[in-house]
């Protein structure tokens, strides 16, 4: 794709001509007037301090998350962007270096400078990054629980989108999110003695519950626990809701022996139209287990436990694991206990309460194999997705591994270059690639602090090669006025492949189809642009075999003069098409173009220079007459 860039960027793209310097009349006018420092400086070369200057500097200035990402770029690649430029920034460096240096003085700064990529790449650049903590995981599994990691039983397709929900709770349709977690394939498994489980798969949905053991007590209102199930799964509920009055609902369990002291007690729980705190959890060793509840004889465990947030309307995503509830204290006796439900309706005390996985346990966590992963989402306005995109790959913490070194903290560094494994790594994983394929690469990049980075690979003469539009900008002039130093706003540019497609393209959508090249396609004989030869075709005989309207002049000399209008006419369209908002000034200064063009006329070569003036709006007026050079 052809990028279009802003007067800024496309001012910095290159060395000023040596043989026409549109600079020249007003750097005599500052000389003319006198200073008593004028100096000059033919190149000075940014250093990797000035790259962290500029950073920090174009981070405080953007005011985007794009803006902020090619702030922090220019620190990560050491170069210069189209948000962080030469022009905004490089002339606080050059006035803090130099600050005796007064009117008239110039410095020609060569730099780095990182060319737009497509608007494909920026897209990923503005990723957050977010991992799993252990809080998190106890959030799954239960407070206090050893299980640090996902598994079947929680997957990351049903945690992760609840999760990045909650943490970010004013996504905007689009946002991406790369989060690192840990997963097991195999559910998690406890050593140690079950004392007693209840999942409430043999219970009755909508009718009040009856289990073996289980007692339901009323110390107000007549509406009891009741089974329920939803996809496949069955629990136990209760809830207030469309119950006139107050409820004290009791469901109680069979008597447990308690014998070790690494006993404790669990459950899972889902919260639905959460409007009050109705539940407590009881223990009680002394109650007599015949209906008759004195709650002076129960000790409320509660507080052990940790409840996921209840939602205003609608239920928890998921069943939660609340973690457990030590039982230390009696060993060596039989305990009950209780899930008693406290609510009134029709006021607000009506929260649905969903019970399920009840556990009395002394287990201890077997030996787990987790590994770390990472997963791309996307919010798109509702829900957090997968994102999916078959050009896109996210580097893995497996895949850092596989490479080596990177492997010791998931991520590439100053020491170990994305650039020397990301080549290797995609033709392992595109070993059919074909030539002109191209993939975005997601990677974690450390230096001083972790980033993730995204670059274009594309695949060319059989490897895959990085696309960073890196450029060497040589000696850029920058002059002081006598108060500031100011940017020298000429353009220099040799055309390139891709300038000559502009001419293809245009002589395609507007002109005889005879003007092109019948076989390839990659020349034209309007302008006489060709992207494969990369020059103007002046050829008398080419472009008359080639010329459906009869625009060639039937005389040689006046043809000559034609077909040199033309190319003329080409590089207009070209610098109208590539700089369609170009100003006529950038600081005051006049804009200059100078534009080299090779020039081919069947029996020779010759390099063509124009010096154009940018008027603005997209048009641009010659400057006296082409130099011609071998």
């Amino acid at each position: 794709m052809k990028l279009k860039y802003n007067l800024i960027a496309w001012s910095l793209l290159g060395v000023f001509a040596t043989a026409c310097d549109p600079m020249d009349d007003i750097y005599n006018e500052i000389d003319a007037e006198g200073t008593t420092n004028t100096q000059t400086m033919a190149e000075y070369v940014l250093t990797d301090t000035d790259y962290e200057t500029i950073s920090s500097a174009a981070a405080k200035a953007a005011t985007s998350d794009a803006e902020k990402a090619l702030a922090n770029a220019v620190k990560t690649d050491k170069a210069l962007n189209e948000f962080a430029s030469a022009e905004k920034f490089v002339p606080a460096i050059i006035a803090k270096m130099l600050p005796s240096w007064g009117k008239g003085s110039s410095v020609g700064v060569t730099y780095r400078y990182q060319n737009n990529p497509s608007g494909y790449v920026l897209e990923y650049r503005t990723v957050a990054d977010a991992s799993l903590s252990n809080k998190d995981y106890e959030t799954v599994w239960g407070e206090g629980s050893p299980v640090k990691f996902l598994s079947p039983k929680h997957s990351p397709a049903t945690v992760l989108p609840a999760w990045l929900a909650g943490k970010y709770k004013d996504a905007k349709e689009g946002d991406l999110v790369l989060v690192d977690y840990k997963y097991d394939e195999v559910d998690p498994e406890f050593t140690g003695e079950e004392l007693y489980a209840q999942n409430f798969e043999s219970v009755v949905a909508n009718e009040d519950i009856v289990l073996e053991g289980w007692q339901q007590v009323e110390l107000k209102g007549d509406r009891k626990w009741q089974g329920k199930s939803y996809s496949g799964n069955s629990y136990a509920q209760y809830s207030a809701n469309g119950f006139t009055g107050e409820v004290d609902a009791w469901l109680i369990s069979p008597a447990v022996e308690v014998t070790t002291s690494d006993a404790s007690l669990s459950f899972d729980i889902k919260f639905g139209y959460y409007n009050a705190d109705c539940l407590d959890i009881l223990v009680s060793d002394v109650y007599s287990g015949n209906g008759s509840i004195d709650v002076a004889q129960w000790t409320s465990v509660k507080s052990q436990f940790t409840f996921p947030e209840g939602p205003a309307s609608g239920y928890n995503d998921i069943f939660v694991n609340v973690g457990k509830a030590s039982l230390a204290a009696y060993k060596g006796k039989s305990v009950y206990v209780a899930f008693r439900y406290v609510g009134e309706g029709p006021k607000a005390k009506t929260t649905t309460v969903q019970l399920d996985n009840v556990s009395v346990s002394s287990a201890v966590l077997a030996p787990t194999d987790e590994k770390p992963y990472n997963a791309l989402y996307q919010f798109d306005g509702k829900d957090w997705k997968v994102k999916k995109d078959s050009r896109l790959i996210v580097v893995t913490p497996a895949d850092y591994d596989a490479m080596g070194t990177p492997g010791s903290h998931d991520n590439f560094s100053t020491s170990d270059a994305p650039e020397n494994y990301l080549p290797q790594f995609l033709a392992q994983k595109f070993p059919y690639a074909q030539e002109g394929d191209s993939k975005v690469v997601m990677y974690k990049y450390y230096n001083k602090v972790t980033t993730i980075e995204v670059d274009e690979y594309l695949f060319k003469e059989g490897t895959w090669i990085l696309n960073n539009n890196m450029e060497l900008k040589e000696k850029v002039n920058f002059v002081h006025n006598g108060t500031e130093w100011l940017f020298d706003p000429t353009v220099t540019k040799s055309l390139a492949s891709e300038d000559y497609l502009i001419l293809e393209n245009w002589v395609k959508a507007n002109k005889d189809a005879g003007y092109m090249d019948a076989k390839y396609g990659n020349s034209e004989y309007w302008f006489g642009g060709s992207s494969y030869y990369v020059n103007f075709n002046i050829q008398l005989s080419k472009r008359r075999s080639n010329d459906p309207d009869r625009v060639v002049p039937a005389d040689d000399k006046e043809a000559e003069t034609y077909l040199l209008s033309m190319v003329q006419k080409g590089i207009e369209l070209i610098l109208a098409t590539e700089y369609p908002t170009a100003g006529a000034q950038v600081s005051g200064v006049d804009c200059f173009y100078v534009i080299s063009a090779k020039v081919y006329n069947g029996l020779e070569t010759f390099t063509y220079t124009y010096t154009f003036k940018g008027l603005g709006d997209a048009k641009f007026e010659l400057q006296d007459e082409p130099e011609v050079a071998k």
